[in-house]
């Protein structure tokens, strides 16, 4: 992985998150319709997908060479972000349901009868498994987190185990997670193919894939690609399902290996630095901005399509989310060195040496 890369990928990531937000924020009770001709989520929650098997196959291949690394990564990544999800979700979610019920009323697709019980399916990311279909409070984004942590165990399992344990772990993780979450599998598992695959590529055919899948994904978009290739809903698909998943996965694959084969320009330092902070805060953008948006939406004063409300609400949000995240995220690596030291407490392992715990921060 180039700098170069590694830059462009993280304006997409941060793209991605962005699009969700706005897609949110565009809802008639959030902002009165503002935006509503925007609905990038679920695209952007499939860019997602691919990003991160390209950048788990690449981590794999490099950083985390084994199951302890591998393992301890993806539990911090995931966990210090979201137990910070879960306590803001439920006061945020408790304050703005007591001022304004209707805004948290089941007519809006989300329950919270079975709270803790939501919360604690939710916490081991079995939210989405089989015909189950719970969200940790008023919190709609969580649920492509109950597939990406059983992606990361089906890979861990095929990579680092052998033999009887793996195919005993691949079979248990895959009846945990059920037929639902195993439907769009193989749109992660594109991700892991162009990190596979970008070296493939001859490099005099980088630009034109990238402008070809550029072109394709406009196109897709105009005609109106969910819809085109809609299926009826059902309790074993995932939410929204369309076979354009699969479509969109792999443009959003094959874009990925044209950019790894294009001579990409590196912009000013100040404008690296950006995109870099900016990409850090994106998974706390993703997880923590549906409460702010629905908290906001309910105290501001005003009708959610007036001019100021609109404003508020969106700035709010948005700068509350990434406010948050800049403070969170960054504490995955204290995390996983706490993760580490209770594991070797657990196995009665020797801690690391001082050269080791460097290499290992």
């Amino acid at each position: 992985m180039t700098n170069e890369l590694s830059l462009y990928l993280d304006a997409l990531r941060f793209g991605a998150a962005f699009a969700v937000f706005v897609s949110h924020y565009s809802t008639g009770r959030i902002s009165g319709g503002l935006f509503w001709q925007f609905d990038g989520g679920r695209t952007a929650v499939l860019v997602f997908f691919v990003l991160s098997g390209f950048v788990i196959a690449w981590v794999s291949d490099t950083r985390e060479r084994t199951l302890e690394e591998y393992g301890l990564s993806r539990v911090a990544r995931l966990y210090s972000v979201i137990i910070p999800a879960f306590v803001l979700t439920a006061a945020l979610d408790s304050v703005g349901k007591a001022i304004d019920p209707r805004l948290y009323s089941p007519e809006w697709g989300h329950s919270m009868a079975h709270s803790v019980t939501d919360y604690a399916l939710s916490a081991v990311f079995l939210g989405e498994s089989w015909t189950i279909r719970v969200l940790p409070g008023f919190n709609v984004p969580y649920w492509s987190l109950n597939y990406e942590a059983w992606y990361y165990v089906l890979f861990a399992a095929a990579i680092f185990l052998r033999g009887r344990p793996r195919i005993a772990v691949v079979i248990m993780a895959a009846l945990l997670a059920g037929p639902r979450i195993l439907f769009l599998l193989p749109v992660w598992l594109m991700g892991i193919a162009a990190w596979r695959w970008r070296a493939e590529l001859p490099q005099r055919l980088g630009r034109p894939l990238v402008l070809v899948c550029l072109a394709g994904f406009i196109a897709l978009e105009t005609v109106g690609g969910q819809q085109l290739f809609w299926h009826p809903s059902s309790g074993w698909l995932p939410p929204d399902f369309s076979a354009d998943d699969f479509v969109v996965g792999a443009l959003v694959a094959l874009f990925i290996v044209g950019l790894a084969n294009m001579p990409l320009r590196m912009p000013g330092r100040r404008l690296e630095r950006l995109v870099r902070g900016l990409a850090g805060t994106s998974f706390g953008l993703y997880l923590l901005h549906y409460p702010l948006l629905n908290f906001f939406g309910t105290v501001v004063p005003g009708p959610p399509d007036a001019a100021l409300h609109r404003v508020l609400v969106f700035g709010l949000a948005l700068g509350g989310a990434i406010g948050l995240a800049s403070l969170i995220e960054p504490r995955k690596a204290l995390l996983k060195a706490q993760l580490r030291s209770a594991l070797h407490l657990l196995l009665r392992k020797p801690p690391p040496s001082a050269v080791a715990r460097q290499r290992l921060s």
